[in-house]
C-alpha cells in the first residue's frame, strides 16, 4: 500500500508517496481514481484505512482524516452519486437523489450543549425510513473520523448523537449526526475538522433550484430552533475559501514587520481591545468591520470635543464676549449645535483627512492583490467604486463614502426608506464573505488614525 513517509526520515514531514511497489488493491486503483477525478488528489492509503490532506497543503496534517477501509464501498458509493458541491457551504447537493448534506460546527462558548445533544437524540423519535441504523446517507462512527496527532490510537467508536425528524406531511425530513465520508472529504479539504453534518432529505423530483431554496430554509429554521429552543448551537460551515479575504491576510502577512519593540505609541486600553478582537473576528467579515469601524467613531467624538473646545475657548477670549449678556451665550451654544450637528458621514472624511496619510491609501489600492474589487464591478453593491485617477473628487472622500456605506448596509434595517435603495448586508451571505479587502482598508484607516492621535 501507499504509505505517509515518516516525517524524520528526511523525505518530508508526512508528506505523501506513490504506490510505487503496485500493492493497490483493486478496490483501492478504483477508489483512487474516482478521488483524482474528484479533485481529491492529496490522500494516501495506510494500514488504517485512506487519509486525506487538506487543498493548498503539501503533507497531511498533525490531526488527519482517516476513513477506514471497511467504509470504502460506502465512500465509492456516494463518490458516484450525482452530486454537485453545495455553492455557499461545505457539502453537496443530490437533486437525482433528493439529499443534501451540510457540514457543522459547534458554536463556541456554549456551556453544556453536548449534553443537551445527547438528551435530544434520546427524546426525538425516528418516524421515518431514512432514520434507520442503516439510514441511507452512511455516517462515520466518531473514531473513524480523527486520529490523534501522531498516534495510532483513536477515539472510541461512537456516536456524538443522532436526531432524525419528519415534518408532518413526510414530504421532508432531517438528520443531526456524524458525517458522511463524502462530506468528511469535503470538510478536510476546506481546512475544517469533520465532526456532525444535517442530511436533508426532499423530493427525488425537485429541480436543483428548487433543492437549494427548500433546503437552505429547513438548515436555518433548525440551527434557529436548536439554539432558542434546546439550547445548543451549530453553525453551518461555509465554503471556507474565500478568497479575498484569504488575499487579505496575505497581504497583511506581508506588510508585517519581523521585529518587535518595546511599545512607544500609548494606547487607549478600549481602542487597543477593540483593534485586536476585530482582527480575530475575520472569519465574520461584518463584525470586523464594524468593530474596526468603532475605533473610528471613538476618533470622531474625540475631534468633535476636541473643536468644540477650540472654538469655544477662541470664543471666551475674544474681546467682544461678555458673559452677561444673552447673545455671547447663544454663540457658545451655536457652537455646540454645529459641531454635533454635522452628519457623520462629515465627521468622517474630516477625520480621514485630518488622521489618515493619503499616500498610503493610494498605495493600498494600487496593490494587484485586490483585483477588481474596489471597481464599479467589485461584488458589493450599493457603495462608491475608488479611483485614484478621479480628478474631481478627493481619494480621502471617496473613501470616507464607501466606509460609511458598508456601515450603513451593515447596521441598519433591511428595506429602510430613508435609506434609499440599499439594502442590509447580511452575515454569512456572498456579499459579506467577499468583504476581505474593505475590512483591511478600514483596518489601515483605523492605524492611521491611532497613529495619529500620539501627537495630539
Amino acid at each position: 500500500m501507499s504509505v505517509v513517509t515518516d516525517p524524520t526520515d528526511g523525505t518530508g514531514e508526512g508528506e505523501m508517496v506513490e504506490d510505487t511497489n503496485g500493492e493497490f488493491t483493486e478496490e483501492e486503483r478504483s477508489l483512487r481514481v474516482k478521488l483524482q477525478t474528484k479533485g481529491y488528489d492529496r490522500f494516501a492509503f495506510t494500514r488504517d484505512g485512506l487519509e486525506i490532506a487538506p487543498n493548498g497543503s503539501r503533507s497531511l496534517v498533525r490531526t488527519e482524516l482517516a476513513v477506514p477501509l471497511s467504509f470504502f464501498p460506502m465512500l465509492s458509493d456516494q463518490l458516484d452519486w450525482d452530486y454537485i458541491e453545495h455553492p455557499q457551504y461545505v457539502g453537496y447537493i443530490s437533486p437525482s437523489n433528493g439529499v443534501v448534506e451540510i457540514g457543522l460546527e459547534r458554536g463556541v462558548g456554549v456551556p453544556g450543549s453536548v449534553m443537551r445533544l445527547t438528551r435530544i437524540t434520546k427524546n426525538s423519535a425516528p418516524q421515518c425510513a431514512h432514520s434507520s441504523d442503516d439510514s441511507w446517507v452512511p455516517i462515520l462512527l466518531d473514531g473513524n473520523i480523527i486520529r490523534r496527532p501522531r498516534s495510532d490510537e483513536v477515539r472510541d467508536n461512537r456516536e456524538a448523537g443522532r436526531v432524525h425528524l419528519s415534518r408532518r406531511d413526510d414530504s421532508a425530513c432531517i438528520e443531526l449526526s456524524n458525517c458522511s465520508p463524502l462530506i468528511a472529504l469535503m470538510i478536510i479539504r476546506a481546512q475544517e475538522r469533520p465532526k456532525q453534518s444535517l442530511k436533508i432529505y426532499l423530493d427525488a423530483r425537485l429541480s436543483k433550484e428548487e433543492v437549494l431554496e427548500e433546503s437552505e430554509e429547513i438548515l436555518h429554521s433548525f440551527l434557529y430552533e436548536l439554539n432558542a429552543r434546546n439550547g445548543i448551537v451549530f453553525n453551518a460551515i461555509r465554503q471556507s475559501t474565500q478568497e479575498d479575504l484569504f488575499l487579505a491576510r496575505r497581504r497583511a502577512s506581508r506588510s508585517s514587520v519581523d521585529r518587535a519593540r518595546f511599545p512607544i505609541m500609548s494606547i487607549d486600553s478600549e481602542v487597543a481591545k477593540l483593534f485586536n478582537f476585530a482582527t480575530q473576528a475575520s472569519r465574520n467579515p461584518t463584525l470586523a468591520f464594524l468593530t474596526y469601524y468603532q475605533i473610528l467613531e471613538h476618533f470622531l467624538f474625540i475631534m468633535i470635543r476636541r473643536a468644540i473646545i477650540r472654538d469655544i475657548r477662541a470664543e471666551l477670549f475674544d474681546r467682544k464676549f461678555d458673559e452677561k449678556k444673552d447673545a455671547s451665550i447663544m454663540k457658545l451654544l451655536n457652537i455646540m449645535e454645529q459641531r454635533l450637528g454635522k452628519l457623520e458621514s462629515k465627521n468622517l472624511r474630516i477625520l480621514l483627512h485630518e488622521g489618515v496619510r493619503k499616500e498610503l491609501v493610494k498605495e493600498f489600492l494600487e496593490d494587484s492583490t485586490w483585483g477588481s474589487h474596489f471597481s464599479s464591478k467589485g461584488p458589493i453593491r450599493g457603495v462608491r467604486a475608488l479611483s485614484i485617477n478621479d480628478r474631481n473628487v478627493d481619494l480621502l472622500d471617496q473613501v470616507a463614502e464607501r466606509v460609511y456605506k458598508i456601515r450603513n448596509r451593515i447596521v441598519h434595517a433591511k428595506d429602510e426608506p430613508k435609506h434609499g435603495e440599499s439594502t442590509v448586508l447580511m452575515p454569512e451571505s456572498r456579499e459579506s464573505d467577499s468583504l476581505g479587502p474593505d475590512v483591511q482598508l478600514i483596518r489601515l484607516l483605523a492605524m492611521e488614525v491611532i497613529q495619529e492621535s500620539q501627537g495630539r
